[in-house]
């Protein structure tokens, strides 16, 4: 089994505890990586938060118990840069790649675009950061539950 590329690339995880009655002391957002979150990971790539079927994060936010009874003890989302206008849509692990390094390192980069991915991905990593299992679907592609889930299931069970 190999490392999941891009693993310990900084993303931007925007803070779910943010309001603007606590913006004096709580911070809008930090820096993680994928490695940062522990335990066996499924990390889902949206091409960004502001178009091409956001039903993804609804279904992945609807569904969280799913991904659980999976296997799965993390959900990341890993999306281009353009989640700040769309908050964190109620989503706890929801990061934006600013730099496009880990999109680069996992082929999902659209070259010339700093905000979209190219490619959609369902990747599960286990407790070590290994790639387990990934599903690539093209970016217009808009992935069901039963996809998504079928990803975790396959990996950890």
């Amino acid at each position: 089994m190999a490392q999941l590329p891009g693993i310990n690339e900084k993303l931007i995880k925007l803070n779910p505890d943010w309001t603007v009655e606590n913006a004096g002391s709580t911070p809008l957002e930090k820096e993680v990586s994928v490695n940062d979150f522990k335990g066996k990971r499924l990390v889902v790539t949206l091409p960004g938060a502001g178009g091409f079927c956001n039903k993804e994060l609804d279904l992945i936010k609807e569904n969280m118990g799913k991904f659980k009874d999976a296997g799965a003890d993390e959900v990341v989302i890993v999306v281009g840069t353009d989640v700040l206008s769309n908050a964190g849509h109620g989503l706890p692990n929801l990061l934006q790649d600013p730099d496009q390094a880990f999109a680069k390192a996992n082929k999902l980069n659209l070259d010339g675009v700093r905000s979209r991915y190219l490619n959609r991905a369902a990747i599960a990593v286990d407790a070590g950061g290994n790639e387990l299992s990934r599903e690539d679907a093209p970016l217009l592609a808009c992935r069901t539950i039963d996809g998504l889930v079928g990803v975790a299931k396959k990996a950890f069970s």
